[in-house]
């Protein structure tokens, strides 16, 4: 009557460790082996509670006095609803973890006076000036084994003027003729000796919307030799100039310091007149518009086969390789370029994320050896500067290099030329098997904050020359029309199309919201399950079970009986 009476009041977990009367025990039975069997019993009766109690759909059924079947076919709804489940989180768990990141268009269009002009480099396809060398007559000297002929100086020259040449004096039979000279004098002053002269000389006009530009150009070492640059920032902010050699300066700084970075932009109440440059609007006469000119005797087809300039566009905190992109600009000819500017940003809820899963990077995260500006450009060619120093042991002199670093000298330009290949192929081959564009080898991801000049262009042939002598033939000298005609001349203007872009923006496609809300949605949707759901879990598979065992063993240590609370099923 007594256990019957607490049968009723009481859950039916706790029917096996209601009190018994004194004799129940059999002495048969081991206390350890009874004590465990309560145990067992009691956390059955828990599971047998939960089923009959949770918030789960289905879980219910398989516990009621139902036939073999319906349980069977309970089970089994249950097995496919948590097999779903699974699978669906484990779809959201990587788009979460792979693809957090979309790229979009950006709320607000920029207008073109917030972002700076580009930098322009210009490149004259003349390596030097007749009058300082034969060019024909020295190099058939050393390819003929007649160097004997030749001062040091001279083929000191050759040798310098040789790298910059055309590529086929870095094959085959040259590069085997080239490994009896080496290169005993600084390649870049004998190139600036005998490059075609000043910025001065060659740009004898520019204009910047209204503004003279003529002495904003300043002559920059790269991969083409001596070049002329307009708008980069200074050179102790694009390199770390405690980690560079002290052999030649790469460019000249127009001004000491800048008022512009990639990830900050121009900064607050700058005036609108600064540096790097900006226009101050969209169209042709807003833009930059240049005169360029060089001697027709300057014209040399052995050294280069092409004549004309190579331009090259690109943002100012990225130093210029030439041979990477460029357009030609020949003799004769107006080009006009306008540009549409490919800006993209970044949300700031993405700065906590990896680089990786957001597949950019700030300038402060991704430490460059000779660069203090981190893009995707400068990382490359810096990446391109450590492969050329291990497999030939060298550099070019166009690369950023530290202290007691070789210069290659003309005989090895076919292993720098190879270094070039290679990385090429290592980067793309690495990229297919990841199946990834991001590559170990370099690591250049784009930088979050970045800026890319497109342009359209269009071309028409034009003659200073003959303009000149008919609209001032009756106004100059005899001799200056003869110095007009023995001119080569181009023309070059560059400017915005549009007066605002729209940008692109790199926002958070999936945070930690949208996973929990997600994977939420799929609980509920298959099992019907929330928050409450999964603390009512653990609740039976945790907290009941550690209370069920500790009130057991606290009881246990006196004559097997438990004083058990009632409990509301």
């Amino acid at each position: 009557m007594y256990n019957d009476h607490l049968s009723n009041q009481y859950p039916l977990y706790l029917k096996d460790f209601f009190i018994r009367p004194e004799k129940v025990s059999s002495p048969t039975v081991p206390h350890r082996k009874q004590s465990a069997y309560n145990i067992r019993t009691g956390i059955r009766n828990i599971f047998a509670e939960y089923c009959s109690n949770s918030s789960v759909h289905g879980v219910n059924y398989g516990t009621h006095d139902r036939t073999p079947w319906e349980r069977f076919w309970w089970i089994l709804m249950l097995g496919l609803s948590l097999y779903g489940c699974v699978a669906l989180i484990g779809n959201i768990y990587y788009k979460w973890e792979h693809k957090p990141v979309i790229l979009s268009f950006n709320e607000q269009p920029i207008s073109v006076w917030e972002i700076p002009f580009p930098a322009i480099t210009i490149c004259p396809e003349s390596k030097f000036r007749p009058e300082v060398l034969n060019f024909t007559l020295l190099v058939d000297q050393i390819f003929e084994n007649a160097a004997g002929d030749m001062s040091d100086d001279e083929i000191q020259t050759m040798l310098s003027l040789l790298q910059v040449c055309d590529r086929m004096y870095s094959h085959g039979q040259y590069q085997r003729i080239l490994k009896n000279y080496k290169l005993k004098q600084d390649i870049v002053q004998k190139l600036l000796e005998i490059c075609p002269g000043k910025s001065k000389d060659l740009i004898i006009q520019c204009r910047m919307s209204v503004y003279p530009c003529e002495d904003s150009f300043r002559e920059t070492v790269t991969d083409e030799g001596i070049c002329y640059t307009y708008n980069l920032i200074p050179e102790r902010e694009m390199f770390r100039i405690d980690h560079l050699h002290n052999n030649y300066d790469y460019y000249q700084s127009l001004h000491p310091y800048s008022n512009w970075s990639l990830d900050e932009g121009y900064k607050p109440n700058c005036d609108l007149r600064t540096y790097p440059s900006r226009v101050y609007g969209s169209g042709f006469e807003a833009g930059l518009y240049m005169q360029l000119r060089i001697p027709k005797s300057y014209d040399e087809y052995h050294c280069r086969e092409a004549l004309g300039f190579k331009v090259l566009l690109h943002s100012p905190a990225e130093f210029p390789v030439i041979s990477r992109k460029f357009i030609r600009l020949t003799y004769n000819h107006e080009v006009t370029m306008a540009l549409k500017p490919q800006i993209t940003s970044i949300s700031s809820s993405l700065r906590s994320y990896s680089p990786l899963r957001r597949q950019c990077f700030f300038s402060h995260e991704r430490k460059l050896e000779f660069f203090a500006v981190y893009n995707q450009a400068n990382c490359e060619f810096e990446c391109l500067t450590n492969h050329t120093l291990k497999l030939c042991g060298c550099v070019r002199f166009s690369m950023p290099y530290a202290k007691g670093t070789k210069i290659c000298d003309t005989s090895q330009m076919e292993c720098a030329i190879q270094a070039e290949n290679e990385i090429q192929l290592l980067v793309a081959t690495e990229g297919i098997k990841k199946n990834s564009s991001t590559s170990d080898h370099c690591y250049c991801l784009p930088a979050c904050n970045s800026i890319e000049y497109d342009s359209e262009l269009t071309q028409t042939k034009y003659d200073h020359a003959r303009s000149f002598q008919l609209r001032y033939r009756s106004q100059v000298p005899d001799d200056l029309l003869e110095k007009v005609v023995n001119n080569n001349f181009a023309k070059l203007a560059i400017y915005f199309k549009q007066a605002q872009y729209m940008t692109m923006k790199r926002s958070e496609l999936f945070g930690w919201t949208d996973f929990i809300a997600n994977c939420g949605g799929v609980l509920g949707l298959c099992m019907g399950v929330s928050l409450l759901s999964l603390a009512e879990l653990l609740y039976y598979c945790a907290v009941r079970p550690i209370l069920l065992i500790r009130d057991f063993r606290k009881h246990d240590g006196g004559n097997g009986v438990m004083a058990v609370k009632p409990t509301v099923g």
